[in-house]
């Protein structure tokens, strides 16, 4: 049930502080949807008791505690499932503990009841102790055949069938059937899939069970894919038609990627980097050379850290992974593009997993929210200033959901957004101060999207309902706010997209409108969708406030996906997995997305207005000069932060339309932003966009 529209504690935001012993896992957290305003010291004599137990189980196995304490057998006999050993254990209420289990062999395990929070590892349990808890490990005997489902992609049509017999899957228009598109096969069978296209159509790609890396079929009629079932499959398979293009946009056949890309940042001079677990190095990738792949060293792991760009266009990356989830590490350090170098910065003052970065007009960078070194949630704020100290907002104590939506907004205060209904202004100057928000519509978007479409106004899209110990189902709800407002500005409805999602993500196109690619309907932390229409990317025009359904991609793109612009206009949708969802894999892929604005109305490639020149850094307020030969036909002018994307957030996601005025037939004079509360200093992306819509290639351009 929704809690009551309380604004508690409000009043004394800077006065008092309210008691909160409300925990949950990393950026797979169930969001606090009642949590008061101000959070202030935790009881230390207060006792909470976790008792385990096997209750459901069909075999047997153990559980154990990271914390100690926990050392329970279950076993199953008679039809009963019994414990024993050392099955309960009281610890300090607030505490986050982790359980751990091992099926016998013979045995799986099948699910968890009790958890408050998933866990990276399906193995794993994690449980705030708010309060006494129950938990119990359900383990199953091993599966004697697995489930194979054939879903479709792209927007094409044709025919799947399976040697042995068992799949025969007509796919129409991008989906999948009602019959023959799903069957079991025995556990470790060798299974072969041959797909034929429908005339019109084309086979472009496989996705799923490591018909991916093969890339069989790609561009042609009819392809194989051979597999075995050593566990559930989910294949997607892509039929692509090309005369759809001009209103739908396309997606390029998916290309291998060198490790799962969870993090995602467009780089000052234009390549991309990505990086994820630490069994993989950092990839750098320049989209002029796609076919290459560089690396670079990573100093520690900054595996779920917080990022965002500082004014000379170096990546600031806070925090990152202890090796235990939910316990961040306090260190900083500092990516330079022009060296392909890290070099590190000056420690935090406690750690953080999974905290947002936030460029701040000062060029300092505020990081919010993240685990601590103790597993409970940082509470306290720290700015990164200019001269490489952090300072600690020891008076702006607050509880927040991990990787919160933060942005700068026009009044100089930052603004959270999200992912809760209790949105807050912090001021960072000082010691720091918090001021209540309006309340949002939706009492969470847990692994929804944010954006800032405009200067002060910001969009709020998707995400799952939550309560203190479950995740419910997605929402496809979407709503706006303009801070421009100030203390007037409120949350208003806008249009909601076709299809519900959760781990979707946001991301701003060249011509101002808001691309949602990838996701979930599903209800749950991190399961496969039950419907193959999540794969259709989806465009907001903030003019109208309506959603447009586009092309549908090759890969399901869920937990640990990313999204990003490039210079050019595309959008690079990479990475999923780590873990991944039950029937999927661990995606080593990309895909490249053309939006519809690259097209003529036949379908073929639009040609684009050119910028000749234009200054590599400007100042605020500056009129400069844009040589194009195009100049009568631009109707606006695009000022796009360079993103830094994770865990379904661009924590430097931001956009400016900029005021021009046409100065001869080869040039026009742009207006930069007149202050660094609507553009906080730093590398942005200046597009030029024609009266038929198309985009220009970006220059990226410092304003400092």
């Amino acid at each position: 049930m929704r809690p009551p529209r309380s604004r508690q504690g409000t009043s004394a935001l800077a006065l008092s502080a309210t008691l909160l012993i409300l925990f949950a896992s990393c950026g797979r957290d169930v969001s606090d949807v009642s949590a008061p305003p101000l959070v202030g010291a935790r009881s230390s004599l207060a006792k909470s008791t976790l008792d385990v137990n096997g209750t459901g189980s069909k075999a047997g196995g153990t559980i154990t505690s990271n914390r100690g304490g926990i050392a329970c057998t279950i076993t199953y006999s008679g039809g009963t499932a019994n414990r024993s050993g050392k099955c309960s254990q009281s610890y300090n209420t607030g505490t986050v503990v982790t359980l751990i289990a091992v099926p016998k062999s013979g045995a799986v395990l099948s699910s968890w009841t009790g958890c408050t929070a998933a866990s990276d590892s399906p193995l794993s349990c994690e449980v705030a102790l708010d309060q006494s808890r129950a938990v119990s490990a359900v383990f199953a005997h091993s599966p004697t055949s697995f489930a194979l489902t054939i879903e479709g992609g792209a927007s094409g049509s044709g025919k799947v069938i399976s040697s042995p017999a068992g799949i025969n899957c007509t796919i129409t228009s991008g989906s999948a059937g009602t019959t023959g598109c799903a069957t079991s096969f025995a556990v470790g069978q060798s299974v072969t899939l041959s797909a034929t296209s429908s005339s019109g159509s084309f086979l472009k790609a496989w996705a799923g069970a490591g018909c991916d890396a093969a890339g069989t079929g790609t561009g042609g009629s009819e392809g194989n894919c051979a597999l075995s079932m050593s566990q559930a499959h989910t294949v997607v398979v892509s039929f692509d038609l090309v005369a759809v293009v001009a209103s739908m946009g396309k997606w390029d056949a998916p290309i291998s990627w060198p490790a799962v890309a969870i993090h995602t940042h467009l780089l000052p001079d234009g390549r991309v980097m990505t990086w994820g677990r630490m069994d993989h190095p950092p990839v750098l990738w320049d989209p002029a050379a796609p076919a290459s792949f560089g690396s670079t060293a990573r100093p520690v792991d900054f595996f779920c850290s917080g990022h965002a760009f500082l004014s000379d266009g170096k990546l600031l990356v806070a925090g990152g992974h202890s090796g235990t989830d939910n316990q961040g590490i306090k260190s900083s350090e500092y990516f330079d593009f022009s060296t392909n170098a890290w070099s590190p910065g000056a420690d935090m003052q406690n750690g953080r997993w999974y905290p947002t970065n936030t460029t701040l007009a000062s060029g300092e960078i505020l990081t919010v929210s993240g685990g601590d070194t103790a597993q409970q949630r940082n509470l306290i704020p720290e700015v990164w200033q200019v001269d490489g100290t952090w300072r600690v907002l020891s008076n702006a104590s607050l509880y927040l959901p991990y990787y919160p939506f933060v942005f700068q907004g026009p009044d100089g205060r930052a603004f959270v957004a999200g992912s809760n209904w209790h949105t807050y202004w912090l001021d960072a100057t000082g010691t720091g101060q918090w001021t209540a928000g309006p309340l949002s519509s939706v009492s969470t978007r847990d692994y929804g999207s944010a954006v800032m479409y405009d200067a002060g106004k910001i969009m709020i899209v998707g995400g799952g309902t939550a309560t203190a110990t479950s995740i419910g189902p997605p929402t496809n709800t979407a709503e706006i706010i303009d801070l421009n407002a100030g203390a007037a500005a409120t949350w208003q409805p806008t249009g909601s997209m076709a299809i519900a999602r959760r781990q979707l993500n946001a991301t701003l196109l060249a011509d101002g409108r808001v691309l949602a690619t990838g996701g979930t309907n599903a209800t749950g932390f991190n399961v496969a969708p039950t419907s193959d229409a999540v794969l259709a990317a989806e465009m907001w025009d903030p003019v109208t406030g309506k959603w447009t359904s586009l092309a549908r991609m090759t890969h399901y793109r869920l937990y640990h996906s990313t999204a990003l612009l490039l210079p050019d206009g595309r959008v690079l949708s990479a990475g999923s997995g780590q873990p991944a969802a039950a029937g999927l894999t661990d995606d080593y892929t990309a895909e490249i997305y053309y939006p519809p604005y690259l097209f003529n109305s036949d379908g073929t490639l639009a040609t684009r207005p050119a910028i000749s020149s234009a200054p590599t850094q400007v100042a605020y307020g500056q009129q400069f000069t844009v040589e194009t030969p195009n100049a009568s036909a631009v109707s606006k002018a695009t000022w796009i932060r360079l993103g830094s994307v994770t865990h379904s957030f661009n924590e430097d996601q931001r956009m400016n339309f900029l005021s021009f005025s046409v100065s001869g037939a080869s040039s026009i004079t742009v207006s930069a932003p007149a202050t660094a509360s609507l553009a906080p200093p730093g590398y942005y992306l200046l597009f030029i966009v024609d009266s038929r819509g198309v985009p220009s290639i970006a220059k990226i351009i410092r304003i400092s």
